[in-house]
């Protein structure tokens, strides 16, 4: 991936985190002044919770790539890890995070960083990687983001994950002012991209911005598989599902379609 195309991701979420910062309205600085708080509220979450419950938080390291403003991170700890280490190339993300690190007094570091140069000092650091929803299709290589992943995990490590299904991204860019949506308005399965976001990045809100450019990626199913297993991780289970994470309102019975899953995978 370019450097000019991660420079342009970057500014382009610092601006979406100011639309979600104002979204939000000081919630998740309230929320994390309780040691009880987590983010994890939404629907599939009571999924996420049992396979969580399932590797176990105790005493592990976990880490996140990226971390955004580190609310997910932060959960974790709430819910039993020991210390967190959250990476994101946000600045205006990091920044958040550190705020509401020192709110909530949690053992976590955060670092702004493009991923795949993450500090080789922390390789064989982390026990358990969480990867959620809207983190892959940032990297134009799998292999080179599960290279960084597999580095970072000791020798055991565990890697969770809860992704949007690559169904998913296929309505992705559908022109919502359109009356009908034939099948030629959907993103191919088989075209990598780069694609471009042009109404902004504020799933928080919802609102619709003159934003800067960003580009993302289509990545099949097979190329995520394949990225795993070509980085030394042995994939134990995975589990597709319906839940709708972030739905086009305009598309009816969603139901109908694999629009997540969960993985887990193991460091050999």
């Amino acid at each position: 991936m370019e450097k000019k195309e991660l420079e342009k991701n970057r500014e382009a979420w610092n601006e979406a985190l100011v639309c979600h910062q104002n979204a939000r309205n000081k919630s998740l600085h309230e929320g994390f002044k309780s040691p009880c708080f987590t983010t994890f509220t939404f629907e599939g979450d009571d999924i996420l919770i049992q396979k969580l419950n399932e590797i176990g938080l105790e005493n592990k390291v976990v880490g996140q790539l990226p971390c955004n403003n580190g609310r997910e991170l932060l959960s974790l700890l709430n819910l039993g890890a020991e210390k967190g280490i959250g990476f994101d190339i946000s600045d205006k993300a990091i920044d958040e995070a550190n705020e509401l690190k020192e709110i909530s007094n949690l053992n976590v570091e955060f670092h702004r960083t493009n991923i795949l140069d993450i500090d080789h000092r922390f390789n064989n650091s982390i026990d358990l990687i969480f990867i959620s929803e809207g983190s892959l299709q940032w990297f134009s290589s799998l292999n080179d983001y599960f290279e960084i992943v597999s580095k970072l995990l000791k020798p055991g490590g565990k890697v969770l994950m809860h992704e949007a299904h690559p169904f998913r991204y296929f309505f992705e860019q559908l022109d919502c002012e359109k009356e009908e949506i034939e099948l030629d308005d959907f993103i191919s399965y088989f075209e990598k991209g780069p694609y471009s976001y042009t109404c902004g990045l504020d799933y928080v809100g919802g609102t619709n911005y003159d934003a800067m450019e960003c580009c993302w990626y289509m990545h099949k199913f097979s190329d995520i598989i394949n990225a795993i297993i070509e980085n030394h991780l042995e994939i134990e289970r995975i589990d597709e599902h319906n839940i709708e994470l972030c739905a086009n309102e305009r598309i009816k019975d969603l139901k109908k379609f694999p629009l997540g899953y969960f993985l887990t995978c193991k460091k050999k």
